[in-house]
């Protein structure tokens, strides 16, 4: 590789060395080893089979949105349809990626029905400002998360801290009502309710999308 006295043959080696690391499934090496190529000094063709290696690399290890930039970049997205389909959904662009996974099964009425069943079921994005407003209403939040068993122990947490601090202040410990009700509540509600909430909401999403893709992935094939 290094003693190659032209950049052809040094792309053949550094080729070579990533997909010997892809055959070991250790794609962050091959991934490392194709970033060594330069790019410049490649042909059209060769720069897309490179871009499409990184590509696959990058969906091996999960990063879809670096996978899908590649792939579009290299300008052989379209004779990929059943593995742009599937990246398309990773990355939440559902319309586009029903499109290419029609495209992918051709004429099969058959796979065509499984295609428009599987989409009708596609997750919707769970947005964060509705997220956030929800959590105002305990369990409604966790509701929205698909989380009830934890929305009731939330409003029951949030219910608890709230009597305290209205039975203290009535019970004219000032005090202890205002600072402990309100120690109380930012834990149960702020912390455990909103917070928690909002940083749940990115999981959700992810494995929502994830479980999807999996299942269009499953049925084209890929």
């Amino acid at each position: 590789m290094f003693d190659a006295d032209d950049p052809s043959s040094v792309h053949e080696a550094l080729i070579a060395k990533a997909e010997c690391y892809a055959e070991a499934s250790c794609y962050e090496d091959a991934l490392r080893t194709l970033d060594r190529i330069r790019l410049y000094l490649l042909s059209p063709e060769d720069i897309s089979e490179v871009l499409l290696f990184k590509a696959r690399c990058c969906k091996e290890i999960g990063d879809a949105g670096a996978a899908l930039g590649y792939l579009e970049e290299s300008g052989l997205a379209g004779d990929y349809p059943s593995l742009y389909s599937v990246l398309l959904a990773s990355s939440w662009r559902l319309s586009e990626s029903k499109e290419w996974a029609l495209r992918s099964v051709g004429g099969d009425p058959a796979l065509r029905d499984e295609v428009i069943k599987l989409f009708k079921k596609a997750p919707a994005l769970k947005k964060e400002g509705t997220a956030a407003v929800l959590s105002f209403i305990p369990p409604a939040g966790q509701i929205y998360l698909k989380e009830p068993g934890r929305g009731v122990a939330s409003m029951l947490l949030n219910a608890g801290a709230a009597a305290f601090t209205i039975v203290e202040i009535l019970d004219h410990s000032w005090i202890t009502g205002i600072l402990g009700g309100g120690i109380l509540l930012n834990e149960t509600f702020f912390k455990d309710n909103l917070s928690r909430n909002l940083s749940r909401l990115q999981e959700v999403n992810k494995k929502s999308i994830e479980d999807f893709s999996a299942s269009l992935e499953a049925l084209l094939g890929d």
